[in-house]
Parts: C-alpha cells; sequence; structure tokens
C-alpha cells in the first residue's frame, strides 16, 4: 500500500479521540506517534478499530516499519487477532507482502508459534494465497521445521491463484508425494481463484500453463485414471483452452474416456446440455477441436465409447450439422450468437476429419440447408457451399423450415433456430410460440429469406435450378424482397435478388 495515498484513502477514518495512533499512522506521523505512546495517560495501545483492528495491524496493513518497532517497544500484542477477518498483524503484513514488517514480526515470537492456530491464516499459507515468492522463501529459510500438513496447504492456496512463481518455489525446494501433486494438477486446470474484482489477463493465463508444466514435471501425472479424465473436463470450458494445449503438450491422451465413454473430442462437437453450459459460449470450440487433432485424437473411437465423427443423435443430427447450425440466445437458453466464421471453421476442421456432409437429418435438413439460415451478406460461405455441392449433396433436396409468422429481426445474424433433439420437439409441437411449419422448401429458398449471398452464388456456379417457386407458390427473389430477416437490410436482399435477375426465379 503506498503511503503517500493513505492520509488521502483514510481521510474520513479515524476522527475520536481513542484513535489517535491510528490516524498518526495513517498520515506517517512517526514523531507524533512517538509522542504519544511516551505522553501519560498513553493511549490505548491495543484499542481495536472495528475495521482495521489494533493499531499495529492497520502499521502492518500500511507497510510502516517504524510505526511497528514503536508499538512493539510499548508492548503492543501482534498476535491478537482481528475479529472480521480473523487476522493478526503477521497475517495482514503477509497478505499485503510488506517483507521488512514481516520479517520484524518474525522474531517476536518462537517459530513454532507462526505454525499454530487454523491452518489457513498462518502467516506461511497467507503468503503463498497471495503469491508473495520472497516471503514464502524467506520463511522457509527462517525456519526449516514447518509442517508438512502446512506446505501442503501453501502449495494448495497457490495453485488455486494460479501463482507460478510460489509454486515453483515450492516444488523446487519442497517434497510432495504423488496424491498431492495430482490434486494441485486438478486445480490448476480449474478457473482461477478471484482476487476481487480483477480478471484474468494473459498473464494471468500464461502463469496458468507454467503451474500446470511444472506440476507435471514434478511427477503429477495428466493420464491419471479417474472417473473424468482432466483432458475430458478442461476441454468442456472454453476458458481453459491453453490450459489444454499444455496438457496435450506435456503428454495427456486426447482419446481417453470417461466410464461412460466419453471424450474430449466428444464433448467438444455434442450441442448442449453435453457441453458445459455456463463457462462460456455453447458454440464449438474450434480451436480445442483443431488441437486435440494435431496430439492424434481419435475421430472413430474404436473402443467401448461407440462414437464417431458421424455418429448421430436419435434424430439423425451428426457433430457436423450441430457444428454448422446458426444459435442465438432465442433458440436456446444462455448460448451466445454462432458466427458463420465459427461455423465454417469448425466444419472445415470435422469435414477434414472424417465428417460426412452427405448426411440428413430425419426431419430432411442436409449441412447445405443449415448454411443457408446464416446471414451472410459478403458471401463467405460461397467456398463451403460449393464444396458440399462437389461433394454429393442434393442441392435441391426439400425440407422443412420452422420459424415464427410475421416477426420483423432488427438483426438477421441472431436470428438462430433449435437444432438436434430440440427440432424434433418443437416440430412435433409448435404451439408454445405459434410457430409455423413451412414444407418442402429447397435450399435455394432457405438461402433467399436468410440473406445467404455465399450459397445464392455456389448454386448459380454449379448450375442448380434456382428458378423453382416454393410450395406456396412464391420464387426465390420475392422470398428474398418479401424476408422479415432481412426487412432492415433492404440491400441484402436487392443484391440477392439482382443474383437471380437472370434466372427464372423472379416475381
Amino acid at each position: 500500500m503506498q503511503r503517500v495515498g493513505l492520509k488521502a484513502q483514510f481521510r474520513d477514518k479515524f476522527d475520536s479521540t481513542g484513535e489517535n495512533l491510528h490516524a498518526c499512522i495513517r498520515d506517517d506521523d512517526v514523531p507524533q506517534l512517538q509522542r504519544l505512546l511516551h505522553a501519560s495517560p498513553a493511549p490505548d495501545i491495543n484499542y481495536s478499530h472495528p475495521e482495521f483492528g489494533p493499531p499495529i495491524h492497520f502499521a502492518a496493513l500500511c507497510g510502516n516499519l517504524d510505526a511497528v518497532d514503536l508499538l512493539l517497544a510499548a508492548g503492543a500484542d501482534a498476535f491478537v487477532c482481528t475479529v472480521q477477518p480473523r487476522e493478526t498483524a503477521m497475517g495482514i503484513a503477509a497478505r499485503k507482502g510488506h517483507r521488512d514488517v514481516v520479517k520484524r514480526l518474525w522474531t517476536c515470537c518462537a517459530p513454532e508459534s507462526h505454525a499454530k492456530g487454523i491452518k489457513s491464516g498462518t502467516c506461511l499459507v497467507i503468503a503463498a494465497s497471495y503469491g508473495h515468492a520472497s516471503i514464502v522463501e524467506d520463511m522457509l529459510d527462517w525456519w526449516d521445521g514447518w509442517p508438512q500438513d502446512l506446505r501442503v496447504d501453501a502449495l494448495r492456496g497457490a495453485t488455486a491463484a494460479w501463482h507460478f512463481g510460489v509454486v515453483n518455489l515450492l516444488l523446487k525446494r519442497e517434497s510432495f508425494d504423488q496424491p498431492t501433486l495430482l490434486d494441485m494438477l486438478y486445480s490448476a486446470t480449474e478457473a482461477r481463484i478471484p482476487d476481487g474484482n480483477v480478471k484474468c489477463g494473459a498473464v494471468d493465463y500464461t502463469d496458468q500453463q507454467l503451474l500446470i508444466e511444472s506440476l507435471i514435471d514434478a511427477g503429477a501425472d495428466p493420464n491419471y485414471n479417474s472417473y473424468d479424465p482432466l483432458i475430458y473436463t478442461v476441454a468442456s470450458s472454453a476458458h481453459l483452452t491453453l490450459a489444454l494445449k499444455t496438457l496435450l503438450e506435456k503428454g495427456a491422451d486426447p482419446n481417453k474416456t470417461t466410464r461412460s465413454g466419453m471424450s474430449a473430442l466428444h464433448v467438444l462437437t455434442a450441442p448442449p446440455p453435453a457441453r458445459c453450459i455456463g463457462l462460456g459460449p455453447d458454440t464449438p470450440n474450434e480451436t480445442a477441436i483443431h488441437l486435440l487433432l494435431l496430439h492424434k485424437a481419435s475421430v472413430s473411437q474404436p473402443d467401448k465409447a461407440g462414437l464417431d465423427v458421424n455418429s448421430t443423435n436419435s434424430n439423425g443430427w451428426t457433430p457436423l450439422m450441430c457444428a454448422l447450425t446458426p444459435i442465438s440466445r432465442n433458440a436456446v437458453w444462455q448460448t451466445e450468437v454462432k458466427t458463420l466464421g465459427e461455423s465454417m471453421r469448425a466444419a472445415y476442421y470435422l469435414i477434414s476429419h472424417g465428417a460426412n456432409p452427405n448426411a440428413m437429418t430425419n426431419e430432411g435438413w442436409t449441412p447445405l440447408h443449415v448454411l443457408a439460415l446464416h446471414f451472410d451478406e459478403t458471401g463467405k460461405a460461397e467456398e463451403l457451399a460449393k464444396d458440399f455441392i462437389l461433394r454429393g449433396i442434393d442441392a435441391e433436396a426439400p425440407a422443412p423450415l420452422l420459424g415464427l409468422p410475421n416477426q420483423v429481426y432488427s438483426n438477421p445474424m441472431r436470428s438462430g433456430v433449435p437444432w438436434g433433439y430440440r427440432l424434433r420437439d418443437k416440430m412435433a409441437d409448435t404451439s408454445p410460440r405459434k410457430e409455423v411449419i413451412r414444407h418442402d422448401l429447397k435450399p435455394v429458398h432457405w438461402a433467399a429469406e436468410r440473406g445467404a449471398v455465399g450459397v445464392i452464388r455456389a448454386l448459380l456456379a454449379n448450375g442448380v435450378n434456382v428458378s423453382t417457386a416454393d410450395p406456396s407458390g412464391t420464387y426465390p427473389a420475392k422470398i428474398a424482397a418479401q424476408s422479415m430477416f432481412l426487412k432492415m437490410r433492404t440491400d441484402v436482399a436487392d443484391n440477392i435478388v439482382n443474383l437471380l435477375a437472370g434466372t427464372r426465379s423472379g416475381f
């Protein structure tokens, strides 16, 4: 804590007569503090302020070594605990990282006394938990009699907060058994214990990677045979992609499965609720999928899992279909918008490793249909759509489309749809939201309505018949012109009309 700002920070504190000692420390007025301590009668040296505790605790908080020395000489008790939270002056100094104050308070009692009390409240554990490696090193140098359980707690506290410097120090200086190291490895791959409102930044995630490396190098087995393999639990959170990368680089088996046969690749390519909801956007983590494939993750899983990259759910949906389908907050609870770019990257990864684009769901949907659901004003999906057609997708396959009647979409990019078993259930009962099923619509009709310029271009480039009316007798150009999705984007509607102008798909 910077002494320069103490007076301003605590300007409205310590106004009563009994708080004169605190006020001197706040103002860094050591001469006045000395005069008060020698006055007759002297102020109550152990008066405990409701928020800051006794004067010596406040001096430790401020890192004021001169004040600490004066108070100790006057008989202050540095080891009485404040009420809430229960802290000694030593604990406060260790938490704030005031190394010189810690060194002074260490000499006030026998080393064994610093190891007494609640384990989490001992100065060694506190310093480790707050990342003060130099103080932890001092304490280990000053006394080699620290109980092993406190050393483990210090390692645990530092690991949970991703303090690599402290963990590295403890691993180099102390010995820990395999169960402890494994426990720490699992802890290192969990979300960091927050420090106030400070969010994790690039440096924090780098420390997490270094933590994982150091624990594995010390003997923690990343392939330990637990109910849920570490690689599986880490893959469930997009926030831990760098941790996943480090585990794979340090020898974690990408194909380890849970007892139910699920691998990391399964959890990454499955739609919610199989993927973990609430830790981030419930859209495919393409980077994690790519990392697993680079490290030879199996897309066929010939073992007891019985699942592969072309596995289907109860109504014929494959991971490729799930990866391509646009998702919005309106489609599934607590999901973020999945962009076209994210969907395409996931599709390319899956196709390059064996996903079959010719699969068709029980509803008759193909990957070309769901690609046509993405708003694509620049035509970025054109090459992927062409690839689908060249691979044999029926570019004129009719399929039913679910939607809300007469709804104008101010942002067509946020217009997701149900997918997987949700689509089956929605089509079985459209009454809750008064949804409408329009049957026998071809990909060109879907693309015209949703503003999928790239799909329109691909259909035209491959000579697909786009001059076909839908069951109501409406041609694609008119569908685009009247689309509720494009009411706010008439420029895109006009572009599609112009693209189709050379065909018979007019009004």
